[in-house]
C-alpha cells in the first residue's frame, strides 16, 4: 500500500518539485500520480518546508526503481496533462537502474 507524508519516508527520494504560485496539488492525487509514473506502490510523498523558500513535494519510491529516468519522464508528463506548471530536480547523477 502506498504511504503518505511519513516522517521517514521509505526508500530514496527520486525528484522534487514546485508548483507555480497559487496552485496546488492534493496529497491523494500527488500519491496517486506518482504511483503511476513509478510504476510501484511502494511509494511516498512529502510536502517538505524550505526555510524562507515556501515548500517543494518530495517523491520517494524504492531504491531498485527501474529506469528513474522513464519514471521522471512520466511523471513530468502526467503533471504537464493535468495542468500543473511546475520545475522539478532529481538527484544528481545517475541512479540504479538508469540505462
Amino acid at each position: 500500500m502506498a504511504r503518505l507524508d511519513q516522517a521517514r519516508p521509505p526508500g530514496v527520494r527520486w525528484l522534487f518539485f514546485r508548483l507555480r504560485s497559487g496552485q496546488s496539488i492534493s496529497p491523494a492525487r500527488l500519491m496517486s500520480v506518482w504511483c503511476e509514473a513509478a510504476e510501484s506502490n511502494e511509494c511516498a510523498v512529502r510536502r517538505e518546508t524550505i526555510d524562507g523558500a515556501g515548500y517543494v513535494y518530495a517523491l520517494y519510491a524504492p531504491n531498485g526503481l527501474r529506469s528513474p529516468r522513464g519514471v521522471e519522464l512520466r511523471m513530468r508528463a502526467l503533471l504537464e496533462q493535468a495542468g500543473y506548471a511546475f520545475t522539478m530536480g532529481s538527484l544528481a547523477g545517475r541512479h540504479p537502474g538508469d540505462g
